[in-house]
């Protein structure tokens, strides 16, 4: 059976791909699931103006997210979080910590994929952290003090 893919299906494709499939498969798992339709030869024809629109705007948001990335070279960024006396933290500070630390000072949308950690910060102070995304790449400084 011939199927547009609405979302991407893993072992199958990826979004707005016209694919064969078992029947059954599409018939008890992809069609009540809303992953799929059927593939006419007038939706193929909407599919392929669809698709070049969406290109142009993940190009837009590649090249929107690779500004932000730049744009966060060389800043800093205050984390407070629950510590020990001697300046371990109870809870690793992560990629989705930074992002929200992000969000609330620069309002910038940054998605956890572009945070390069190696480990997540266990210790309070200074941590130096890299984004990369499309090409893009910056360091950003990460200052987690200990919570009063």
């Amino acid at each position: 059976m011939k199927v547009i893919l609405l979302k991407d299906v893993k072992g199958v494709g990826r979004i707005h791909d016209v694919k064969d499939v078992a029947d059954g498969y599409a018939i008890n798992n992809l069609l009540p699931r809303k992953l799929v339709e059927l593939a006419t030869p007038e939706k193929i024809e909407r599919l392929k103006a669809t698709a070049a629109q969406h290109e142009q705007e993940i190009a837009a948001q590649e090249k929107t997210l690779a500004a932000h990335i730049k744009e966060l070279n060389g800043a800093r960024f205050d984390i407070s979080a629950r510590a020990t006396e001697k300046g371990g933290l109870f809870k690793a500070i992560g990629a989705p910590e930074i992002i929200r630390a992000i969000k609330a000072e620069k309002k910038l949308d940054i998605p956890e994929s572009a945070v390069k950690l190696e480990h997540p910060l266990k210790t309070t102070g200074e941590h130096s952290v890299e984004f990369r995304a499309h090409g893009a790449t910056s360091t950003i400084i990460v200052a987690i003090a200990p919570q009063n």
